[in-house]
């Protein structure tokens, strides 16, 4: 599974340590280091989210309950870590819903203990989709799109509410998506878990909309839909 952990500290000895357990608790998993609140939410408008954050509570600038908070706010729903030298923000971290607290020096089995619990609930959590509309954030569950259409530089996400319009590239996107998605023309990506029907020439979704289907894509489209029936990963 590709997990995607940030840690936020402002001891660059600490971000060091730290990284040295995470990449040996799993050397494959995506690891970012921030050195303040400010960086890590800096970088969040920009990038794909991250499923844990490993937050030092007392830092120069925000501290690590103000940002939880502001996180909160948000309805960001990724798994938080609280690493503090201080046992005195328990009642913040069940206002937050912080998974555990750890204290410093980190113990590397007590770390290790609680990735494992934070794995297992980002497994049976859907993350959501997070597109940057009109200077705005906007949540989207995978569940809830239909299709995916593109105008050169713009995007048409629709939904099963409506059509929300996206500047970003379609190889982006489509970096973001869930393995449901499956590309079946030069311009579409199609949500597989609302198609009805797949002719030779267009997919019928379950709420009677078409989306065309490239010639050259039907046979590994009408493969990949059948794997995906079956209960097989979609490739």
């Amino acid at each position: 599974m590709d997990i995607r952990i940030a840690l936020c500290d402002d001891e660059k000895q600490q971000r060091d340590y730290l990284t040295l357990l995470l990449r040996k608790w799993n050397p494959k998993a995506h690891i970012e280091a921030f050195e303040s609140a400010e960086s890590f939410k800096m970088m969040r408008e920009e990038k794909t989210p991250h499923d844990i954050l490993l937050l030092d509570i007392q830092m120069g600038g925000q501290d690590g309950v103000s940002l939880a908070k502001e996180l909160r706010a948000a309805n960001e729903e990724l798994i938080i870590i609280f690493i503090t030298g201080v046992p005195d923000f328990i009642q913040e971290g069940y206002d937050v819903a912080a998974l555990h607290y750890l204290m410093k020096p980190v113990n590397e089995s007590k770390l290790f203990t609680v990735l494992d619990r934070a794995v297992s609930q980002v497994s049976i959590t859907p993350k959501p989709l997070l597109l940057p509309v009109e200077g705005e954030t906007v949540k989207l569950s995978f569940g809830d799109i239909l299709y995916i259409e593109s105008f050169a530089h713009y995007l048409e996400v629709v939904t099963v509410s409506g059509t929300i319009t996206v500047k970003m590239p379609t190889y982006k996107l489509e970096q973001l998506l869930s393995d449901e998605f499956i590309r079946c023309h030069r311009s579409y990506l199609v949500n597989m878990r609302h198609i009805s029907k797949i002719t030779k020439t267009d997919i019928t979704l379950d709420n009677g909309k078409f989306v065309p289907l490239s010639r050259r894509m039907q046979s590994s489209v009408s493969e990949t839909f059948i794997a995906y029936i079956a209960g097989a990963s979609p490739q």
